[in-house]
């Protein structure tokens, strides 16, 4: 049994080593949106945060990648006002893969993403004289987006992504879905 998942995973292993692997880092703002946002006593109430990540790019094809990535988002937030004063700041850590089209190749031009994830998110609240936390596992998420690559070692890209997360119970954030707007500075290495 030992040698038959041996000899599946080195087979599963070929074709990923006989193609173009690079890797790079991607940093930049994290704009939330919706609920994430602009819910009274839930949102961030802020209007930007920041991410910092790195991926790995599998190229199959000059046109087609399959990217996995693994993201930090930090969205900090700001009192709503109000008696209790709620204070809103959320962290998700990302971990995912992207369908990448370029238009061109890879090294230049245009290009679209297409992925999934999956989520830990976490919020930590305070307001006048309480504090305390809220977190989810394991949520999953899609993103669309595009971006443009300059060269064979930076791009600018943008995506939409969307968690869903539960609206109630002990760590309910009281909204169904995070959404945010990611706006990156992607720098890439190994081409």
């Amino acid at each position: 049994m030992r040698h038959r998942v041996a000899l599946a995973l080195a087979l599963l292993g070929l074709p990923l080593a006989a193609q173009d692997i690079t890797g790079g880092l991607q940093t930049g703002l994290t704009l939330p949106v919706g609920d994430l946002k602009d819910k009274t006593d839930f949102g961030t109430n802020q209007f930007f945060g920041a991410h910092i990540g790195g991926h790995l790019d599998f190229n199959i094809t000059s046109h087609h990648q399959v990217r996995a990535q693994l993201t930090y988002h930090s969205l900090p937030g700001s009192g709503w006002g109000g008696p209790a004063d709620v204070n809103n700041d959320f962290k998700i850590l990302q971990i995912g893969a992207d369908w990448v089209y370029n238009f061109q190749s890879p090294n230049q031009g245009w290009y679209t993403i297409a992925g999934a994830s999956l989520n830990s998110v976490k919020d930590d609240y305070s307001g006048n004289g309480f504090s305390g936390s809220a977190s989810q596992s394991g949520k999953l998420g899609i993103r669309g987006g595009g971006g443009y690559t300059f060269n064979k070692m930076f791009s600018l890209e943008g995506s939409l992504n969307q968690v869903f997360v539960d609206k109630n119970g002990n760590d309910g954030f009281g909204f169904d879905t995070a959404t945010w707007l990611q706006v990156s500075a992607v720098f890439r290495f190994g081409r």
